[in-house]
């Protein structure tokens, strides 16, 4: 599964991170960084009076992988 992680430095200076799964994997460098700087002007996300998503660090594009190491794969119900 392929997922987008957002990176953001919140107002109080701490790293943030924001990861969306099912999301178009073609998205071009200046799509993502648009993005992040709407959401971050948006300052939609607030805690105990913190700006989450205050300013755009970085985006990466993550994979992850399943491995089975024993038995057999659970049965779809």
């Amino acid at each position: 599964m392929k997922a987008l992680e957002l990176s953001f430095k919140g107002s109080d200076l701490r790293i943030k991170h924001l990861r969306l799964k099912y999301v178009n994997t073609e998205l071009t460098t200046p799509e993502v960084e648009n993005l992040m700087k709407q959401i971050a002007a948006a300052k939609l996300f607030n805690k105990d009076g913190v700006d989450l998503y205050a300013t755009p660090v970085r985006a990466d594009i993550i994979e992850t992988t399943k491995t089975t190491l024993m038995g057999d794969p659970a049965p779809i119900a």
